[in-house]
Formats: structure tokens, C-alpha cells, sequence
């Protein structure tokens, strides 16, 4: 059989200055399989951006240029200069209107009212890349792995359409179908979204491959109930997803670890906080890792716990009690822009993890927190089950007597010294799937899919 070019798409990734677990997994295969390629002698990886109705090779010129982009969309407010702030600021100020001030003031992770400008930029860089014949040419030799976070960038599928059919294999990654099952939490506008860029996935795929077994059949489930399921991706398959955290070279010594993070979680502290990796989003619960330690704190005062994530939409109540909580910063840590580098550190001195998520399409933290050996507190659902297995603490859901009373229990083990503040000892430990494993799997089941694509017309012909 001939070997495909294996061209993986990271346009939103690229540029984006988000590190939700959307972005962690397509930076870890974007990183990984260049090598797998190379062991299955297949030719080497392609990273692409797409732009215009066209797919772009990322170059190293093009891949600096969006490295600068990302830097400023991870934190505008540090990134713009002071004086270019000064009218905004002032507006945010003087306004009583909450959105105008977010607009002014955008927090970590959002551009607001400096979207434009960051927009012009990366138009100008792309655009150049197109005059010079970038683009990426479909072809029957080639597989297009799309892992990205399409809902948000609609204008890609008439290019993968176009593509396809000039006869690319199409495999996508599918994430949760979420929006669909569980609308309450991101509200119709976006559901609806979320139904048109299934519908494409659906469609335009040759290969659909979930990031676990529950997402895989609940995409076999869409499309059965679908009346025109034949024009439908037939084939839907699984892989499982990483654990350990990629840092960049540029990240790797202790300077790139802010010190406020490397003070509270601190080697030597008798107290580290609790950790929580989660966007502020409905789904995720926070208010219930909050008033389990709302209930903590009235006999156990030192300890503290942390939140690690950028802020989402429809979190204005969540945000508002935590900037009021009287211990803010002072036992209650909120932090929306860590770096890979400082999330390793975090996860490698915290107390715990917790993950009260009332529905996930896999669980990110779960893995990452079992490959740094911490103790794991995860809400009882099928997902969690599936992911975590018996390596975590399962608590059920809106009960955080229960959440509470088990960080109580751990906590006395812990300050006891009977274990160090992980699982590694533990008899049902077993190591996570690491992050070059999975991209292995993927490799394997879009090869996979390529092969049985290729010998249809064979067979046909026979």
C-alpha cells in the first residue's frame, strides 16, 4: 500500500493564546507524530492553518508569526502597551455596563476591544504566506486530520468539501457532542451552532475518530437517528488521549514559572492548595469544589484551593462570588493563563485534584493529574468511570458534604505523612496512556481507515 502525506490542521490552536484541553491535545500530536510517522516510514507531518478557502503550510516563519499572536491574545492586558490602554481603561472606569467594561478590559485568553487590531495582524501574515505559495494541494495521497475546535470556524468546510473531493482522505477528531446532549449549559445560539458543525463533521468525514468510547457511541447514536445516514461518515472509531503535559524548550527553567505561582505551590508548604483545571463554564462545577471547601474552611482554615482555567461566558454569577469570597488570595487562588510549564508545577505540588464535571466528552485533568501521581477527587460519571477507572475518588454530584468529608479523610492521611500526596503506591495504579501512545492510536486508525478506503475500488475492480 502507498504511503499517504498525513497533513494535521491547527488553525484555531495556532495563534490562539487559550490552553483549554483542546488546545494541549493538538499541540501534544502536533508534536508526537512527526516521529510515528517516521517509524511507519510514512512521509513527514504537515501542520497546516487554513485561511482564504485554503489549507497553509506552517512554516517557521509563519509559525513565529503566530506564536507572536497567541502571546497577545493570552494576555492583552500585559502584552498592549501601558499608554495604548490609558482611553480604555478610563471608558472601563467611568461605565456601569458589565460587558462594555469586559470589552475594555478584557480578561486573560480574550482580545475585546483589541480583537481588531489582532485580527489585521494575522490577516497580513497569512495573506503574505499566500503570495508566496503556501498552499496545500488536495490529493489522493494525502490524509487530512482535522483536531480542532471547528465550531467556532465555520468557513473551513467548503475548503474540506473541495478537498475531499478531489480525494484527500478527511479525519476528524471529534471532542463531546455536549451542546447537543446537555444545551442548558451553553445556551440555543450556540447549540445551534454546535448542530451545524456536527452536521459538516457528519458529512464531509471519511473517518471520525472521539476522543473515548462514550463520545464514539454517542456519535454512532447521531448518526443512526439521522433519516439520511447513508450520505454519513460510516466509519467512527476511538482513541484515548494523553496524559503528560508538553513544555516547550522555551519554557523549561524555573524563570518561566511566575513567582506567585512557584510560592504557593511550594516543595516545602505543610498546606499546598487543592487544584482544579477546569474553563469557568457551567458544566464544570466550580460551585461545588467551592462550597466543599466552604464547608472545609470552618474547621480547617489553612487549607486552600485553586483554580486553573480561562473564563467562559456564562460564569458572570461564579465570578462575581469569587472576587467577593472573603478568601480571595488568601486561601482561594484563581488563575486564568498558566502556561504548560506552570500547570506541570501546579499538578506536581498540589494537595489533590478535583474534578466535579457534570458532563466531559473525556476528562483532560483526570489523566494529567494520575500521570503526576496526585490524589484524585473526580464526580461519578460514566465518563469519569471510563477515564479515570479505579485510580480516583468518585463523589456524587451536587453533594459537597460528601466532596468535603473526603478531602477531610485525605487530608488526614496526608499531614499524617502515610502518603506523600499521590497514588503512585497505590495497588490500582497503572500509568496513563502517554501523549506519543495516542498518537499512535490515532496514526493506526486513520492509516487504518486509508487502507480500507484504497482497496474499495480494488475490490470493485476484481
Amino acid at each position: 500500500m502507498r504511503r499517504p502525506t498525513i497533513t494535521i490542521d491547527a488553525s484555531h490552536t495556532l495563534g490562539s493564546g487559550k490552553n483549554t484541553g483542546i488546545e494541549r491535545v493538538v499541540r501534544n500530536l502536533c508534536r508526537e507524530l512527526p516521529s510515528v510517522l517516521q517509524e511507519r516510514g510514512c512521509p513527514g507531518l504537515q501542520i497546516a492553518t487554513h485561511f482564504q478557502n485554503r489549507f497553509l503550510e506552517v512554516d517557521s516563519g509563519l509559525e513565529q508569526s503566530l506564536q507572536f499572536l497567541s502571546t497577545w491574545e493570552r494576555n492583552a492586558g500585559e502584552f498592549v502597551p501601558r499608554w495604548i490602554q490609558t482611553i480604555p481603561k478610563w471608558i472601563a472606569a467611568s461605565s456601569q455596563s458589565t460587558k462594555l467594561r469586559k470589552w475594555m478590559e478584557p480578561r486573560p485568553s480574550h482580545l475585546g476591544i483589541y480583537k481588531l487590531p489582532h485580527h489585521v495582524v494575522r490577516w497580513g501574515s497569512l495573506t503574505r504566506k499566500v503570495l508566496e505559495g503556501n498552499s496545500i494541494e488536495p490529493s489522493a495521497d494525502r490524509i487530512l486530520i482535522l483536531p480542532d475546535a471547528y465550531w467556532t470556524r465555520r468557513d473551513i468546510w467548503k475548503t474540506v468539501e473541495a478537498h475531499r473531493k478531489a480525494g484527500t482522505m478527511i479525519a476528524t477528531v471529534v471532542y463531546d457532542l455536549i451542546p447537543l446532549t446537555h444545551p442548558e449549559y451553553v445556551g440555543k445560539k450556540r447549540s445551534d451552532k454546535f448542530q451545524n458543525y456536527l452536521d459538516q463533521v457528519v458529512r464531509n468525514s471519511d473517518t471520525i475518530v472521539a476522543i473515548s468510547k462514550t463520545v464514539r457511541d454517542d456519535v454512532k447514536r447521531y448518526i443512526e437517528a439521522q433519516t439520511d445516514r447513508s450520505a454519513m461518515c460510516q466509519d467512527v472509531r476511538a482513541f484515548v488521549l494523553g496524559a503528560e503535559l508538553s513544555v516547550p524548550e522555551s519554557e523549561t527553567t524555573a524563570h518561566s514559572i511566575r513567582p506567585v505561582v512557584k510560592n504557593l505551590f511550594n516543595a516545602s508548604s505543610p498546606f499546598p492548595p487543592y487544584l482544579m483545571v477546569a474553563s469557568f463554564d457551567p458544566r464544570k462545577n466550580h460551585t461545588q469544589a467551592l462550597d466543599a471547601f466552604d464547608l472545609l474552611w470552618q474547621s480547617n482554615p489553612e487549607l486552600q484551593i485553586c483554580f486553573a482555567g480561562r473564563s467562559g461566558s456564562r460564569c458572570d454569577a461564579l465570578m462575581r462570588r469569587i472576587e467577593q469570597h472573603p478568601k480571595l488570595n488568601r486561601g482561594l487562588w484563581v488563575f486564568h493563563d498558566l502556561t504548560d510549564r506552570e500547570l506541570h508545577h501546579v499538578y506536581e505540588h498540589c494537595s489533590g485534584v478535583l474534578l466535579p464535571s457534570i458532563v466531559e466528552g473525556f476528562g483532560l485533568p483526570i489523566v494529567e493529574s494520575l500521570w503526576h501521581g496526585r490524589k484524585t477527587f473526580a464526580s461519578d460519571t460514566p465518563i469519569h468511570r471510563e477515564v479515570g477507572g479505579k485510580c480516583c475518588e468518585y463523589f456524587p454530584l451536587h453533594d459537597p458534604m460528601t466532596l468535603s468529608n473526603q478531602i477531610q479523610a485525605w487530608e488526614s492521611l496526608r499531614t499524617a505523612g502515610s502518603s506523600k500526596g499521590g497514588i503512585h503506591g497505590a495497588a490500582d495504579w497503572s500509568k496513563p496512556t502517554t501523549w506519543r501512545q495516542s498518537a499512535t492510536q490515532l496514526l493506526d486508525a486513520v492509516l487504518d481507515g486509508f487502507a480500507q478506503r484504497v482497496s474499495i475500488p480494488q475490490r470493485r475492480a476484481a
